[in-house]
This record gives C-alpha cells, structure tokens and sequence, in this order.
C-alpha cells in the first residue's frame, strides 16, 4: 500500500489533468474473501471508493439473465449457456458464492448512492441469442427502473451496442477492444457510441486515440489497470476512467496523487 502512495506523490509534480474515476472490473478479481460478479464483490467496490462497477451478463439455455462472465463454471462441465436457470442457481462458486440475477443485481446496486454500474453484454453462442439477451436486458432494466446516470452498457459487440442505442438511446454505450489494430475515436463517434474502453497495448501503439476522444467528446477507458505504473500511464494521457481488478489500491492511488495536487 506504501508502494502506491510513494508512486503517486512521485507523480504529482507532473500531473496536470483531472484524475481518472476508478472502475471496479467484475467488481473486484482475485481478492482475498471475494469472487468476481457477484453481489459481494459489488459492494466491497463501492466500500473501498469506486466510483464505478463493471460486471457481465449472461443468459442460460432456457433464457434466464444473470451475472456471470463465463462460459466456464469452476468444477462444472456445463457452460452458463449450456445450464437451466435451475441448474445455475444451484452453482456454488469458490468461496460459497452464488450466481446473481441481473434483477437482483439491480435491486442491490440501486442501494449504492451514486455508484455507477456499467453492465457488459457478453456475446453468446449465436447472433439471435445476442439479440434475445440484450432485449431481455433492456426489459429488466426498464422494469427495474434503472436510470442513466444509473446504468451504462458495454459490449466487445458493436451490432450489440447498436441495439441497446435502438432500444434505450439515453443510456451510455461504450465500445470494448482490444490488442494494436483498434478503431480509432471517430469510428465510435460515428456509430453514435458514448465511449472506448482499450487494453493498455492498444493505448500503447495508439496513443493518439487518447486526444481524438477529448477533442470528440468520447469518454475513455484505460483496462486492467492493475498496478500503479499501468494507473500513472493513464492519468498523464488523460484518461476518464481505469478498470481495475484491484480496486482498494487503484483508489488510494488516485486519491493520493489528486490529494497532493490540491
């Protein structure tokens, strides 16, 4: 913990941006008493400082949504896809924790006051199946009433996101890659999305995207920030938002440097 304040008060003297918000990926990973997407994890984010959550949607073969990465389940040899909602709900995940349905993921969020929760759609097994969970998502969270300041959605899938902005066009969209041949700013702009969330090697070999987004409007997201050169890198470009696996420390950081900077 030391290591980050000492890094952070290094970096203050160059530091003249707004700091990123902290985004909590799957709430936390790899977490000593947590596991990944649950309601657990959630709220540990939003107690260490988040000031926001990502997590993973999934539907099981007879169409039940529920919070889970997958496809893999730890100990089992079904897939989410492949498993009931019956059969799901009786997973146990390391630790003892249950898999959550996005309803119940919702009504739990909705306590949190002022936390965002940024729901990736995971692509499933066929293009209907994509369009049958994101429509399904949209109902729930209309049921639910989930508002935008609320609720933002992502996806690796722009044909995904493309329907959300059908279905719900005052929720934010952001669009997710990856690796060094990603689409620059413009491209998300173009297709009427809200933001860009990129790995680190895409930021690396594009660093230019960064003040394209800026100069755009186009909010961005610097991911897996799981250390405090990954977060440094991030603040001196600029950066709007980091995801991190590790939130308690991703926080203290950027407090830390923002503190300093006062």
């Amino acid at each position: 913990m030391k290591k980050f304040i000492f890094a952070a008060l290094l970096l203050a003297g160059f530091v003249a941006s707004a700091q990123p918000k902290v985004v909590g990926h799957r709430g936390c990973r790899d977490v000593e008493g947590q596991y990944e997407n649950t309601i657990s994890s959630l709220k540990y984010a939003f107690e260490v400082g988040c000031d926001a959550v990502e997590f993973d949607v999934q539907m099981t073969s007879d169409g039940k949504v529920v919070v889970y990465h997958g496809p893999k389940i730890p100990g089992y040899e079904k897939t989410i896809h492949q498993m009931t909602w019956e059969e799901a709900k009786a997973v146990v995940l390391p630790g003892g924790f249950k898999i959550p349905t996005l309803e119940e993921y919702f009504k739990e969020a909705k306590k949190l006051k002022d936390l965002v929760i940024v729901l990736e759609i995971k692509q499933q097994p066929t293009r209907e199946l994509d369009m049958q969970l994101t429509e399904k998502i949209v109902g729930i969270a209309k049921e639910c009433k989930m508002t935008p300041k609320k609720l933002e959605y992502t996806s690796f899938s722009r044909t995904i996101l493309k329907k959300i902005i059908e279905l719900s066009p005052k929720f934010k969209t952001i669009y997710i890659a990856s690796g060094v041949h990603v689409r620059d700013a413009a491209y998300a702009k173009e297709l009427g999305f809200d933001g860009i969330s990129y790995d680190l090697n895409a930021w690396l070999n594009h660093p230019e995207i960064m003040e394209q987004a800026k100069k755009l409007g186009i909010e961005t997201t610097v991911w897996l920030t799981n250390n405090y050169e990954v977060i440094q890198w991030a603040i001196m470009h600029g950066a709007d938002y980091v995801s991190t696996d590790f939130p308690a420390p991703a926080v203290q950081y950027v407090k830390a440097v923002k503190g300093y900077n006062k």
